[in-house]
C-alpha cells in the first residue's frame, strides 16, 4: 500500500516540476534573444561589430580595432548557463578550425543565423532561433 501511495504522489509531483523547469529553460532563452537583440542594437548604435561568444556562458564582445582583438563589451553582464542543461548550438556556416562558437551583428545590421538549443533528459528540448535579418523564434518539442 505504501508503494502505491508514493507512486501517485510521485506520478502527481512530477508534470508539476518539469513544468517549472521548462519554464526556467523558456526564461533563459529569453534572456538569450534579450543578449543576441542588445548585441545588434550596441553594433548599430557603436558602430562596431558585436558578437554573443558562447563559452561557459553567453557573453557580449564588441571588435576592439586598435587591438585587432574581440574585447568583453562591459555593460553588458554575462549570462550563465543552467545547471543540469544541455546548451546546443548551432549555426548556419559550419566553424572553421580553431574558430569560438560566436554569432555576429556588424553596424550595417548584417547578421548571422543560428539557434540555440536546452535539453534536459526526460524533458521537453526548448530552442531559440534566429534568421539572420532581426527575427527570432522559440520553439519547445516535448519528449
Amino acid at each position: 500500500m505504501v508503494l502505491v501511495v508514493i507512486a501517485i504522489v510521485w506520478a502527481s509531483v512530477m508534470p508539476m516540476l518539469q513544468t517549472d523547469q521548462q519554464r526556467v529553460a523558456r526564461q533563459w532563452l529569453a534572456q538569450a534573444e534579450g543578449l543576441l537583440s542588445l548585441s545588434c542594437d550596441l553594433a548599430a548604435q557603436l558602430q562596431t561589430s558585436h558578437r554573443v561568444l558562447l563559452a561557459q556562458q553567453l557573453r557580449v564582445q564588441r571588435w576592439n580595432s586598435s587591438v585587432r582583438d574581440w574585447v568583453d563589451e562591459p555593460s553588458v553582464a554575462a549570462l550563465n548557463g543552467l545547471p543540469d542543461w544541455k546548451l546546443t548550438p548551432k549555426r548556419q556556416l559550419p566553424l572553421m578550425k580553431d574558430e569560438v562558437m560566436s554569432w555576429t551583428c556588424r553596424p550595417d545590421g548584417d547578421q548571422q543565423a543560428g539557434e540555440l538549443q536546452l535539453s534536459r533528459n526526460h524533458l521537453a528540448t526548448q530552442s531559440l532561433s534566429w534568421t539572420g535579418d532581426g527575427r527570432y523564434v522559440s520553439n519547445s518539442v516535448s519528449r
